[in-house]
Protein backbone atom coordinates (compact mmCIF):
# COMPACT_ATOMS: atom_id res chain seq x y z
CA UNK A 1 0.00 0.00 0.00
CA UNK A 2 1.09 3.78 -0.54
CA UNK A 3 0.66 6.09 1.52
CA UNK A 4 -0.58 9.21 0.99
CA UNK A 5 2.12 12.37 1.09
CA UNK A 6 1.44 15.64 1.28
CA UNK A 7 2.27 18.45 -0.97
CA UNK A 8 4.11 21.55 0.97
CA UNK A 9 1.77 24.26 0.49
CA UNK A 10 4.15 27.71 -1.44
CA UNK A 11 4.87 30.25 1.72
CA UNK A 12 2.43 32.89 1.25
CA UNK A 13 4.09 36.30 -0.81
CA UNK A 14 3.74 39.93 0.15
CA UNK A 15 1.18 41.40 -1.95
CA UNK A 16 2.64 43.63 -4.74
CA UNK A 17 1.77 47.27 -4.60
CA UNK A 18 -0.11 48.63 -6.92
CA UNK A 19 0.86 51.64 -8.74
CA UNK A 20 -2.58 54.11 -8.88
CA UNK A 21 -3.16 54.87 -12.46
CA UNK A 22 -2.79 58.81 -11.41
CA UNK A 23 0.36 58.29 -10.51
CA UNK A 24 1.84 56.47 -13.39
CA UNK A 25 0.01 58.97 -15.80
CA UNK A 26 2.03 62.07 -13.95
CA UNK A 27 5.58 59.93 -13.92
CA UNK A 28 5.51 57.79 -16.90
CA UNK A 29 3.31 59.24 -19.42
CA UNK A 30 5.26 63.37 -19.64
CA UNK A 31 8.90 61.04 -20.29
CA UNK A 32 7.35 58.85 -22.32
CA UNK A 33 5.49 62.22 -24.59
CA UNK A 34 8.95 63.76 -24.59
CA UNK A 35 11.21 60.96 -25.73
CA UNK A 36 9.06 59.57 -28.31
CA UNK A 37 11.02 59.83 -31.11
CA UNK A 38 14.10 57.44 -29.58
CA UNK A 39 12.04 54.80 -28.29
CA UNK A 40 10.53 54.53 -31.60
CA UNK A 41 13.92 54.50 -33.15
CA UNK A 42 15.07 52.25 -30.46
CA UNK A 43 11.94 49.97 -31.31
CA UNK A 44 12.51 50.18 -34.60
CA UNK A 45 16.48 48.97 -34.42
CA UNK A 46 15.57 46.21 -32.33
CA UNK A 47 13.16 45.25 -34.30
CA UNK A 48 15.47 45.21 -37.43
CA UNK A 49 18.22 43.40 -35.65
CA UNK A 50 15.88 40.03 -34.38
CA UNK A 51 14.78 40.33 -38.62
CA UNK A 52 18.08 40.06 -39.15
CA UNK A 53 19.16 37.61 -37.10
CA UNK A 54 16.12 35.24 -38.34
CA UNK A 55 17.16 35.88 -41.84
CA UNK A 56 21.10 35.62 -41.66
CA UNK A 57 20.92 31.40 -42.42
CA UNK A 58 18.67 31.93 -45.21
CA UNK A 59 20.77 34.78 -46.81
CA UNK A 60 24.05 32.58 -46.41
CA UNK A 61 22.21 29.67 -47.94
CA UNK A 62 20.79 31.67 -50.73
CA UNK A 63 24.64 32.81 -51.29
CA UNK A 64 25.75 29.76 -51.72
CA UNK A 65 23.18 28.72 -54.05
CA UNK A 66 24.53 31.40 -56.00
CA UNK A 67 27.91 30.48 -55.96
CA UNK A 68 26.87 27.20 -56.81
CA UNK A 69 25.09 28.13 -59.71
CA UNK A 70 27.59 30.47 -61.28
CA UNK A 71 30.08 27.79 -61.05
CA UNK A 72 28.41 25.19 -62.63
CA UNK A 73 29.24 24.87 -66.28
CA UNK A 74 26.45 26.23 -68.52
CA UNK A 75 25.67 24.24 -71.30
CA UNK A 76 26.65 26.60 -74.82
CA UNK A 77 24.15 24.81 -77.25
CA UNK A 78 20.96 23.40 -77.17
CA UNK A 79 21.06 19.36 -77.38
CA UNK A 80 21.32 18.29 -81.26
CA UNK A 81 18.13 17.51 -83.40
CA UNK A 82 16.47 14.08 -83.65
CA UNK A 83 18.13 12.43 -86.38
CA UNK A 84 14.81 12.31 -87.78
CA UNK A 85 14.04 14.53 -90.46
CA UNK A 86 11.54 16.88 -90.31
CA UNK A 87 9.14 16.62 -92.45
CA UNK A 88 5.70 18.62 -93.96
CA UNK A 89 2.19 17.98 -93.80
CA UNK A 90 2.26 16.73 -97.25
CA UNK A 91 4.91 14.40 -96.94
CA UNK A 92 3.65 13.15 -93.80
CA UNK A 93 0.48 12.21 -95.73
CA UNK A 94 1.73 10.50 -98.78
CA UNK A 95 3.86 7.90 -96.18
CA UNK A 96 0.67 7.50 -93.75
CA UNK A 97 -1.73 6.29 -97.58
CA UNK A 98 1.77 3.95 -98.24
CA UNK A 99 1.76 2.21 -95.31
CA UNK A 100 -2.27 2.29 -95.82
CA UNK A 101 -2.31 1.02 -99.21
CA UNK A 102 0.69 -1.66 -98.35
CA UNK A 103 -1.16 -2.91 -95.17
CA UNK A 104 -4.62 -3.36 -97.91
CA UNK A 105 -2.46 -5.39 -100.20
CA UNK A 106 -1.05 -7.50 -97.12
CA UNK A 107 -4.86 -7.97 -96.57
CA UNK A 108 -6.13 -8.78 -99.87
CA UNK A 109 -3.38 -11.16 -100.46
CA UNK A 110 -4.86 -13.36 -97.31
CA UNK A 111 -7.93 -13.13 -98.53
CA UNK A 112 -6.90 -14.69 -101.94
CA UNK A 113 -5.45 -17.46 -100.51
CA UNK A 114 -8.37 -18.15 -98.09
CA UNK A 115 -10.19 -17.90 -100.97
CA UNK A 116 -8.07 -20.43 -102.86
CA UNK A 117 -7.92 -22.63 -99.74
CA UNK A 118 -11.82 -22.84 -99.97
CA UNK A 119 -11.84 -23.37 -103.77
CA UNK A 120 -9.50 -26.23 -104.09
CA UNK A 121 -12.08 -27.84 -101.05
CA UNK A 122 -15.12 -27.35 -102.36
CA UNK A 123 -13.68 -28.65 -105.64
CA UNK A 124 -12.54 -31.63 -103.37
CA UNK A 125 -15.90 -32.15 -101.89
CA UNK A 126 -18.09 -31.93 -105.32
CA UNK A 127 -15.44 -34.79 -106.98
Amino acid sequence: MRRRTRKKTPAPRPPVPVAEPEMVEKEIMPFVLRHEDEIINYIKEKAIKETMKSLAPLLEKLEEAVKQQEAAPVPVAAPPPPETPVMNYEDQLKKLQEASTAKVKEKELKIMERMNKLNTRLGNIQT
